[in-house]
């Protein structure tokens, strides 16, 4: 049974892939559909998801800037979608702080496909399907090297919540299969 699990585990994040910056929706998404652009994403990771009320406090916290005719842009979803895979490990404090650092050395677009390369990068090899991971140069920044710590560590909790999911559910097949062998 040892081999399906982590065969069912490592499925959590198979083929998994994010938009690039310029290939997010260029037209104004509203709430309902950003939360669900958003989410679309990440339906294998139980933990990672976003709602319109996480989204509205984020717009009062100064977090991400206020939607434009209640549509919110492309570097908003950028945000938003480096926000859900953060927060399962960072404050909101600290997320704020890495924003504010990554932006002081690249524009939205690089930060956003810089962060999709890191958790494409990192994910697989967290969830055990590639052996290897790509290293940071020696001469990267500490914005860059607290990325990857972030990214490692959401990679790691995205990992544990689908191992006990999958955990659970096999524990509910135990009670048919011993009934079966009774």
């Amino acid at each position: 049974m040892k081999k399906e699990s982590n065969r069912r585990i490592a499925a959590c994040a198979v083929d998994f892939a994010l938009p690039r910056y310029e290939e997010l929706p260029s037209v104004g998404l509203y709430l309902d559909q950003t939360v669900q652009f958003v989410n679309g994403y990440f339906r294998s990771f139980q933990g990672v998801e976003l709602t319109a009320s996480m989204v509205s406090n984020y717009v009062k916290k100064g977090i991400i800037s206020h939607p434009v005719k209640k549509k919110y842009t492309r570097e908003q979803l950028a945000s938003l979608i480096y926000i859900v895979v953060s927060k399962t490990v960072l404050s909101m404090e600290n997320i704020d702080t890495l924003f504010k650092m990554q932006r002081q050395h690249f524009s939205a677009a690089q930060a956003y496909d810089y962060f999709c390369d890191e958790l494409e990068n990192c994910l697989p090899y967290v969830f055990g399907l590639r052996h290897t991971i790509r290293d940071l140069a020696e001469d990267a920044g500490e914005e860059k090297l607290l990325l990857r710590s972030t990214i490692i560590s959401a990679a790691n909790k995205m990992y544990l919540d689908c191992a006990f999911a999958v955990m659970r559910q096999e524990e509910a097949l135990w009670p048919g299969i011993l009934a079966d062998l009774a």
